[in-house]
């Protein structure tokens, strides 16, 4: 799709969305966000990113009248950062799956609040996976050939520092919108229908003279055969007008007056006077997609206020009955890890990830020092 067609229809759905977008990164990146988008422009084959190698491209597909292709690229460093945001701890010395698994999973969350808004709406949309993988330098970029690219600038908090994110966009129409035709080209074929076709007198005539001469041999044929003898089967002498069902009486109108109450019970009046059974098609509701089975789309916000049980565990021992009979005060219970062993984190029971025990004023604290995997974590719950 052209940048002509693409931004007319890439402008009013991000004005529209901005808010929405502000409101739901500031959730999910721990503070306030606020967005400086800038004027979009069209993709050329020297286009040039402002962001400094090796930098991050993170793809995505999307879909609504038409299907669209979706390149975010952001710098390297601030994938340690989103990280830190949505962990509460530092910025990560090496950036590496894990910081890119975080960036994946905000991403993710962030569409979620922005399909929620637009459920039931025109401009609704549904998203696949999404991926991201490291770029090292222009010549691997691997832009599309045309497009529509534009820049956004974000602050977090109070912070003066301005965080670059650029969403380059390429779309293409539904096959229902490439496919129509004009009116004119409508009319053209309506009236090529309507020609009338001339019929051949001199076909039928062969057709007629080759007809006859079949039938002809097939009559000599016939006359020269004898005609088949035969025998009447033997079911016919076991029923025959000589040979009468003979009923009791009353059996006679029982019998004639159960077919009209079976006739009744299927058909209704339409059986007693003969007439026609009415037949009308079944009604079915109209079929609607089904969102997809990897559970992207969902509406995650409907959650966020769901109470999950949070404990930390600092290890465990097995004992028997009688060394818990023994125990007294005083008593020290050994446990299966070592002193400055990470503790487990654990939500309803389930691991979520691992920490460091330290003391915030008065109370115990657990920093965190490593998240299981989102695919992991969303496997642990259901267990």
């Amino acid at each position: 799709m052209k940048y002509e067609e693409l931004i007319e229809r890439y402008q009013p759905v991000m004005n529209e969305l901005l808010p929405v977008l502000s409101e739901a990164g500031g959730q999910v990146l721990q503070e306030k966000i606020e967005l400086h988008p800038g004027e979009p422009g069209a993709l050329t084959e020297d286009f040039s990113p402002e962001h400094e190698y090796p930098l991050l491209k993170m793809s995505l597909e999307s879909s609504t009248e038409g299907k669209y292709s979706h390149l975010f690229l952001l710098d390297k460093s601030l994938a340690g950062l989103i990280f830190s945001w949505m962990v509460g701890g530092d910025v990560p010395e090496e950036i590496g799956d894990e910081q890119y698994d975080r960036v994946k999973e905000a991403a993710s969350q962030i569409i979620g609040q922005l399909q929620a808004t637009q459920e039931g709406e025109e401009q609704a949309f549904t998203v696949g996976e999404i991926a991201l993988v490291e770029v090292p330098s222009q010549e691997e970029l691997e832009l599309p050939g045309e497009g529509l690219f534009a820049v956004y600038r974000f602050t977090r908090g109070e912070e003066e520092t301005q965080y670059l994110v650029t969403h380059v966009l390429q779309g293409e129409l539904s096959g229902e919108e490439v496919g129509e035709v004009s009116a004119e080209e409508a009319e053209e074929g309506s009236e090529a229908e309507e020609a009338p076709v001339e019929e051949d007198e001199s076909v039928d005539t062969v057709v007629e003279g080759a007809e006859a001469e079949e039938a002809e041999e097939a009559g000599e044929e016939a006359e020269g055969e004898e005609a088949p003898e035969v025998e009447p089967a033997d079911m016919a002498a076991d029923i025959s007008e000589d040979q009468p069902i003979d009923l009791a009486p009353g059996e006679e109108e029982a019998l004639a007056g159960a077919e009209e109450e079976d006739l009744a019970a299927l058909f209704g009046d339409a059986a007693d006077e003969g007439g026609v059974v009415e037949v009308s098609p079944a009604d079915f509701d109209e079929l609607i997609e089904a969102a997809p089975g990897d559970g992207k789309g969902r509406k995650i916000n409907l959650l966020l206020d769901v109470e999950l049980d949070v404990s930390v565990e600092l290890g465990r021992k097995i004992m028997i009955v009688d060394e818990i009979l023994r125990l007294g005060k005083g008593s020290v219970i050994e446990l299966n890890k070592l002193a400055g062993e990470p503790v487990d984190v654990l939500v309803n029971g389930k691991k979520l990830a691992e920490g460091e025990v330290v003391v915030v004023e008065d109370h115990f604290g657990v920093r965190l020092t490593h998240l299981l995997d989102p695919k992991e974590r969303i496997k642990s719950l259901g267990r």
